[in-house]
């Protein structure tokens, strides 16, 4: 039997027609989208200490300087990701993206 790997491919919002469409040339059969805001280590690290104890402040500088971004989810087999991961090098070249692939141990569906 072959691996399965949950691959989790971080990019930007407004990338995610590109991203999906990648995925979908490699042929997978099925995706969750996951969005989020996230702040780099760069600029967490200029904040004051005063700002991060007030948590209304903070919540303010998230959605000030937050960057809006997309998680999409998958399990595929091995190959296949890297069939994702290929295509993403080459197509994505000049856009930021992070995949993150984990292992799959175990799938059990439960149907009701």
């Amino acid at each position: 039997m072959s691996k399965r790997v949950l691959l989790k491919l971080f990019i930007e919002e407004k990338n995610i027609n590109k991203a999906i469409n990648i995925m979908t040339l490699a042929g997978i059969s099925g995706f969750f989208l996951h969005k989020y805001r996230g702040i780099s280590a760069d600029k967490f690290k200029t904040l004051k200490k005063e700002d991060l104890e007030d948590i209304n402040k903070v919540y303010e500088i998230i959605n000030k300087e937050s960057d809006k971004a997309v998680i999409i989810g998958t399990v595929v087999k091995e190959e296949k990701s890297k069939k994702i991961e290929e295509l993403l090098k080459e197509k994505m070249l000049n856009d930021k993206w992070t995949l993150i692939k984990i292992p799959i141990l175990k799938v059990k569906v439960h149907k009701v």
